[in-house]
């Protein structure tokens, strides 16, 4: 018996990241060039894309033949036509980890119009639904095929202020990945839910207000720590290596439903 068949799981396997170049995409990709798998990177800038796929290079040389990236525009109107091209130059694909997403949408419930909704609500769950719908045509259909999309623990823990659409959004792929796992079965679909992590998406709170904002929440959670990079990646990993988990959320919160 080999004593690396835990490890070798996903040794082998194509792992597509999109909306994989930041932080949390950047870590999950990190492991699993180091489990041995391909990763091909898709986010809406060619060159931030280029620039990622150059540093997983420069830290990880031998895996220079492992690692491709595309960019893709989730936002444009014509995004079904978009990820069928990036499906075209992407091919054959054993797992799908569904990442994108604008800045976090911290909109008073008051200043929420139409516009605003239907330009955050794009990108973070009908494009999602439009790659399992394209995507799955590129995968074995078996259950070590799998799609992983990122929900939130806001879906059920809320945060006081302006979280309404997140909350909403999060809920709704949470649903998602149970009735995909349904409708794409085998295929294995699963999600995501981070509590608050270390990541660029916070920009938009300016550097003093999102370390108030972590020190506050950091005050109360059990860990005493808000998530990193590095740690949210083990609940994608799980999603991925587990063939026998399908239709679940995976929280990854520091504790935040015990508070």
């Amino acid at each position: 018996m080999s004593s690396a068949r835990f490890v070798n799981k996903l040794s082998g396997q194509r792992v597509l990241l999109v909306g994989g170049t930041g932080g949390v995409g950047i870590s999950v990709a990190q492991a699993l060039l180091e489990y041995g798998a391909s990763i091909v990177l898709s986010s809406s800038r060619e060159a931030k894309v280029n620039a990622v796929c150059a540093q997983l290079i420069g830290d990880y040389p031998e895996a220079k033949d492992r690692v491709s990236g595309f960019a893709c525009d989730l936002a444009s109107p014509n995004v079904e036509a978009n990820i069928e091209e990036l499906f075209k130059k992407v091919g054959e694909i054993n797992h799908i980890v569904y990442m994108a997403g604008d800045r976090l949408p911290m909109i008073p419930l008051g200043e929420v119009t139409l516009e605003k909704w239907q330009k955050c609500n794009q990108v973070r769950t009908i494009a999602a639904i439009l790659v399992a719908k394209i995507g799955t045509e590129y995968m074995k259909q078996d259950r070590h095929s799998s799609i992983v999309l990122t929900g939130g623990s806001i879906s059920e823990k809320p945060i006081a202020g302006g979280w309404a659409m997140l909350a909403l959004i999060g809920a709704g792929l949470n649903g998602l990945a149970r009735q995909l796992a349904f409708d794409l079965a085998p295929i294995r679909v699963n999600c995501v839910a981070p509590g608050i992590i270390e990541k660029d998406l916070w920009q938009g709170m300016g550097e003093e207000g999102k370390k108030a904002f972590f020190a506050a929440h950091e005050s109360k959670i059990p860990t005493g720590k808000v998530g990193q990079p590095e740690d949210l990646a083990e609940a994608y990993l799980y999603c991925l290596r587990d063939a026998n988990a399908t239709g679940i959320v995976v929280n990854s919160n520091s504790g935040t439903f015990l508070m």
